[in-house]
């Protein structure tokens, strides 16, 4: 009977293989995979981009489009290391960070553009049942107040890895400024519970804050960070219970079914100044570095707090260019934006951007 069970296994294993090698024509007509389109993108984009990849797919049935999520930081370094072994890079890098495609891709030519499309926020999850988590959204406690001085767990991902990572030491670092240091700026009466905030969430020198977690003296309650490479590694911890509070997106957390607790505009790095006067400027009041290249001895690059807002580009020497496009001019299109912001609550930009337009291929400057 195990053996029976074992061969049913590996003959369902081979349909499945074979069944990725070939499309179907709307007429139902299969037809092989003859080409590929390789994008690397944020792990929080993976949930929309599942679903466009399965659209793109239907109306280019001999195409396979490769999705490979994570880190934004970690998906762009990956890319360079296979241009500098001398394979080809992949079809498409979509950021969760746009920034990060001129910081990382310009300087030795591997992009020479990006086309920034979306937004995001920062918000704090927990799952069921985590201490104090009644109070936080009751309104009787604060988020920082549960953290800080109860007995929970808390985690985020690695900054140098990921942007959610360095996002999450600038919204604690606001968080302080915001309800305590600066508090009377803004008709705030100062709270004791977010004086020295930071080092007491995130402590450590610059460049170990937010890589080391563990616990610290400066929580009294007993709280401990945990750290993570990818932030969809934390959404496990909190199925399984092993982790009662984790800083994501608020996409994800919507994506996921998560419950989480919303944060102030001030320090949620969602608002530009058009729409809340001045907080572009108290967002650049908070800053990290993270690792640029690793080294040995690795060398850094400060990050400063802005809005959160995704970038996409096609490298330089991508493969299957003209794909690349097409793929682009769908996430960009009506059907694009209602993936994105209908069915996975990531809101588009109000205007597309993009900083080099000259450079951009023929198919896009008619969208952009």
């Amino acid at each position: 009977m195990k053996r029976k069970i074992a061969e049913m296994a590996s003959i369902t294993m081979a349909l499945a293989l074979v069944l990725t090698m070939f499309g179907c024509t709307e007429e139902g007509e299969r037809i092989p995979r003859t080409e590929t389109l390789i994008i690397y993108h944020a792990g929080s984009l993976y949930a929309p981009f599942k679903d466009l990849e399965a659209e793109f797919e239907s109306v280019h049935p001999a195409v396979d489009v490769l999705c490979e999520s994570g880190g934004s930081a970690k998906m762009i370094n990956k890319a360079i290391a296979r241009e500098q072994a001398g394979e080809l890079p992949p079809d498409i890098i979509a950021s969760a960070d746009y920034k990060l495609i001129p910081d990382r891709l310009y300087e030795d030519g591997y992009a020479d553009w990006y086309i920034a499309f979306a937004r995001n926020a920062m918000v704090l999850c927990y799952r069921d049942g985590a201490p104090g988590s009644d109070a936080i959204v009751n309104g009787n406690r604060t988020w920082y107040d549960v953290l800080r001085n109860d007995s929970v767990t808390y985690g985020h991902s690695n900054p140098d890895d990921d942007p959610c990572g360095y996002r999450t030491p600038m919204v604690i670092e606001l968080a302080q400024k915001y309800y305590y240091d600066n508090a009377t700026e803004f008709g705030l009466s100062p709270d004791p519970d977010a004086d020295g905030l930071y080092d007491a969430l995130i402590p450590g020198s610059e460049h170990e804050r937010g890589r080391i977690g563990g616990a610290s003296e400066a929580r009294p309650g007993g709280s401990v960070e945990r750290v993570r490479s990818k932030s969809v590694e934390l959404i496990h911890l909190l199925d399984s219970g092993d982790l009662d509070y984790a800083f994501e997106y608020r996409s994800v957390a919507v994506q996921r079914e998560l419950s989480f607790i919303e944060l102030d505009d001030h320090i949620n790095l969602s608002k530009a100044s058009t729409e809340l006067p001045g907080v572009e400027d108290f967002y650049k009041q908070a800053s990290i570095e993270i690792i640029k290249e690793a080294g040995p001895p690795p060398t850094y690059q400060a990050k400063k707090g802005k809005p959160i807002v995704y970038g996409i580009t096609i490298p330089s020497h991508a493969k299957n260019k003209e794909l690349a496009v097409e793929f682009i001019k769908l996430l960009l299109s009506d059907t694009g934006r209602n993936v994105m912001e209908v069915k996975n609550g990531q809101p588009f930009l109000e205007t597309l951007l993009c900083d080099h337009p000259e450079n951009l291929p023929t198919g896009l400057r008619e969208v952009v």
